[in-house]
Formats: C-alpha cells, structure tokens, sequence
C-alpha cells in the first residue's frame, strides 16, 4: 500500500533512523549478557549480522532522507525487506540460545524482544506493512517451537506470546489510525492557514495583490535589486474619469469595469515576478525587475491598446474612460529611499494626468 503524503514517508524513515543506534545497543547488551554466561561462539555471527543490518539500514534511511526519494514504491520495498531480516535475525536469537541458556536467559530474551516489539510501534506503526515485517518473523520462532514441544506449560506460555502479538497488531493498528488523523489534521490546517494567507493579500473584488501585500512586496524586490544590480520600475496606473461610470452606470458595473482593467492587466505583465496590485479604488500598481525601460514602456503601450481595443462601447462617457499611467525608473541608484520610489511614481502619473490624461509619464533617478 502506497504512501498518498509524503509527510508519512519522511515520519518512517527518519523513525527508523532514529531507532537504528538503539537497536544496535541494546543486542550488544544481550551478547556481553548471554557471553557472561556462556553463550555458544555462534553468538557473536548473530551479533555481526544485526551490526551489519543496522549498518545498511541507517545508509538506506540516510540516503533516502538526503536524496528526498521517499514516494518511490521501490524505495517502500527496500525498507520493508530490511526491516524483515531485522525483525529474524532478533527472531533468531531465541532459537540459536535457546539449548545453551537457562531458563532466565531465555526469558531476558523473550524480555528483549517484548521491549523491541513494543516500542518500535512509535517509528513503524505509521506504516503498518513495515511493523509487521518487523514483529511477525520476531516472534514466530518463539510462538512455533513453545507449541511445537506438545508441552502444557510450553504451550500456554506460546499462546501468552500470541496474544501478545496480537495485542501489539491492536496498538499498532490504532497508532496508526491517531498518526494518520494528525498528519490529516495537520495538513487541513496548513490549507487553512495558506488559504487565510491567501485571503490577507488579496484584493476580494478583482484577485490581484492588495495594498497590504504591495507595501510588502515592494520592499522584498526593492532588496532583490539591490543585492542583484538589478534595474527596478515601478507603474501606478489610474483609470480615467472613474467617477463617471459609477455615476452614470452604477457602483456593480464600475466593479465589473475593475474586474476587466485587472484580467488585461494579467494578461499583460505576464512574468513570474511581475507583482500586479490594486491599491485602492481605481488604482492599480506594477513592480517591474530586471527589465529594461523600453520593455516596460512596450508593455505599458500593450496593455493601453488591449484596453481601447477591448472596454464596453455600447456607452458615449467609455469615450471619456481612458488610462494615465506614471513610471518611476531605477537602474543602478539604490542609495534612494524606497518611499522615493512610490513619490516619484505617483508624481509621474499626476504629471501624465495634468497633461490630459490618457498617457505614460516617466521619471528616471538616475
């Protein structure tokens, strides 16, 4: 079963990281217990396999974290297949010791693995194959070879350990249940957060940036010019004799007017950092870098064509209805105070209104 998120992957593997040191401490504490009381040498072929698996392990974990490969399938196999051979080289143990021990080594074993089993519900149960993979081959030696010797006592202690597995299958499973409804709630409220985000930058009638986001923004690139060399523009763009159409036409066609000057506006500065705002009322503000002047005033004289070629004719004032847009100039000279910058744009667009509306003005300070 596949993982749908990817926040449950890197949960997965960076449990199973964390885990990996523990695991290997915790078998060279059993060795130098069961070597103490003399264990058989083919203990320490048991010990290099856990060393060797933990080795792999916390590579392919590492590995897998690093390189940032956690929605692969084949990636879930691997870890799946070496979280198996863990879970059958501690599984092993039991039957490897079991005719060297005494009885209380055998239940320090069985005590091991109980703490093993249990506690790696934390970093596996997220992914209830993997924990399975690990717990099942663990203790099927211990379950078969207590039934398996037509015992009473033996088999009672097998069906204890059984229903300790199955108790470990429960919490697992309702672990599992808990860890997926955190990560779901932890991503609704991403989505909510993200969407209010959304909701605090955007102007509510046309989509654009609002003035809030624009006072943000504007200072954002401002530094990304500076440290970059970058030539910086700022348009402010005022819709002229505005106040006739919500006077004539009424306040919800000035708003479907506004919605249109907007689409034409995005369908105009169309790169991926060209910031398009509305300011308030009838104005609108574009934040132009690393473009030349002669680029910005070719887009300026596109979207006033777009604009006479595309608004409403059906109504004589439309005639009245026409653009003046003022350009602020930056190429090099960032010793300026940005408020300069939205000075001298505003000072152009008044400059363009008081010559008769309906054109560019530029100011360059340079």
């Amino acid at each position: 079963m596949p993982f749908s998120y990817e926040e449950e992957m890197i949960f997965l593997f960076e449990g199973a990281l964390r885990s990996i040191p523990f695991n290997t401490i915790l078998a060279l504490l059993l060795t130098l217990d069961l070597l103490h009381n003399k264990a058989p040498p083919q203990l320490m072929i048991w010990i290099l396999f856990i060393i060797l698996n933990s080795i792999i392990r916390w590579i392919f974990c590492h590995y897998v974290i690093r390189k940032h490969v956690y929605m692969t399938p084949k990636m879930l196999a691997i870890f799946v297949l070496l979280t198996f051979f863990m879970g059958a080289i501690w599984g092993s143990c039991y039957l490897l010791m079991l005719h060297h021990i005494s009885i209380l080594q055998e239940f320090i074993i069985i005590l091991v693995l109980g703490g093993m089993s249990a506690g790696a519900i934390a970093s596996l149960s997220v992914y209830l194959p993997a924990y399975y993979a690990y717990v099942l081959p663990m203790f099927l030696p211990v379950i078969t070879y207590n039934y398996l010797t037509f015992e009473l006592d033996r088999a009672m202690l097998a069906t204890m350990f059984l229903l300790f597995v199955l108790m470990l299958v429960t919490s697992a499973r309702i672990n599992n249940l808990l860890l997926n409804r955190v990560f779901r709630l932890s991503r609704e409220k991403q989505v909510l957060i993200d969407d209010l985000h959304q909701l605090s930058i955007t102007d509510s009638l046309t989509g654009l940036y609002n003035r809030r986001y624009f006072e943000s923004i504007l200072k954002t690139e401002w530094g990304v010019a500076q440290r970059n060399h970058y030539p910086f523009i700022l348009i402010s763009i005022d819709v002229d004799n505005f106040k006739l159409i919500n006077d004539n036409l009424g306040h919800p066609y000035g708003d479907h007017f506004l919605i249109f000057i907007s689409e034409l506006l995005k369908s105009s500065f169309r790169r991926s950092n060209d910031f398009i705002c509305r300011i308030g009322g009838d104005e609108f503000s574009v934040i132009l870098v690393n473009q030349s002047l002669q680029e910005s005033l070719a887009i300026c004289d596109l979207f006033n064509n777009k604009f006479h070629q595309n608004k409403p004719q059906e109504e004589a004032i439309m005639e009245q209805i026409t653009l003046s847009m003022g350009v602020a100039w930056i190429k090099s000279n960032y010793s300026l105070q940005i408020e300069k910058l939205i000075t001298c744009a505003d000072e152009a667009l008044y400059q363009a209104k008081n010559k008769g509306k309906n054109q560019v003005e530029v100011i360059a300070l340079d």
